[in-house]
Formats: C-alpha cells, structure tokens, sequence
C-alpha cells in the first residue's frame, strides 16, 4: 500500500510527521510504503526528499486555486497513492479533493489546533472525505460525520 502524506509547512507538517511516525511502527514489515508532499520547498523526511507544491489560503484567489488543483493532480499521477492522509490546511484540502475525484481512499485529520470548532478545511472535508478525524472527543460527538480516534502529539 502507498500512501502520501500531504500537509501545508509548519503546524500541520508536524502533526503529520508525528502521525508517520505512530503509522510507521504499526505497519511493522507491512509492505507500506510512505511519501510526503508538503508547502515548502526542500524537505526531508527519512532521508527522502518531499515533494512540493503551492501554499495556497482562501485569499488566493480562484485562478491560484485551480492552478494548484492542476499541479496536484499531476503530483497525483506520479505518485500513485492508494491513500492520501492530511492534516490539513487549504493546500492538503485540495490535495485530498483531487486524490478523491481519482477514486482514491482519502482520510482527514483536523489539526490539534482546533478544540472550538473544526476548522474551515475540515468543515468541507467531512464531506468527501472517506475518514474524517478531529483530534478533540466532543467534536465528534457534535457530528455525525466526523470521528474522534485519539490525539496526535
């Protein structure tokens, strides 16, 4: 199984990193296999390079957006996941959005930043997404499509 990993740099990035880390160790000599895609140019993860793609926020303006949309589904068809997981931001929404109308299996992770309410990606991910995860309990219990399996720290 191939996953990709996406998330905007920063406080996503290392919550996702946390998460490979937990996934990592639970797939043991599981034939999974790993690859991130990240907002910031020259990152290593393990040793390998991640690819990169365009930081995008709701200012950004349509045009923006679908040019993104379009690069992400061309880093799509290079990589050729079986599973995207995201911790989110804008730019790993888009990426789980293009991942989905490619049939494949998508699972959103809202950031820990978010105890109040989901947050703007998530609230529009728990549409399409196949799991979607908040990493505060009473979240959950607000809503029906939207799971709570622990916390990432």
């Amino acid at each position: 199984m191939k996953i990709l990993m996406v998330a905007s740099f920063g406080g996503h990035f290392i919550q996702l990193k946390r998460l490979y880390e937990q996934l990592k160790s639970e797939a043991g000599s599981s034939p999974a296999t790993f690859e991130f895609a990240v907002t910031e140019k020259n990152i290593n993860v393990d040793g390998k390079k991640a690819l990169y793609f365009a930081n995008v926020h709701r200012e950004s303006g349509i045009r923006k957006m679908l040019s993104t949309l379009l690069k992400v589904f061309r880093l799509l068809q290079e990589t050729r996941p079986d599973v995207v997981i995201s911790t989110g931001a804008l730019p790993g929404l888009i990426v789980c959005f293009a991942a989905k109308l490619k049939g494949k299996k998508v699972i959103w992770l809202d950031s820990m930043a978010n105890y109040q309410k989901m947050s703007f990606s998530g609230n529009i991910a728990k549409f399409f997404c196949d799991v979607c995860l908040t990493q505060w309990e009473h979240l959950a219990a607000n809503d029906n499509r939207v799971s709570y399996w622990g916390k990432v720290l």
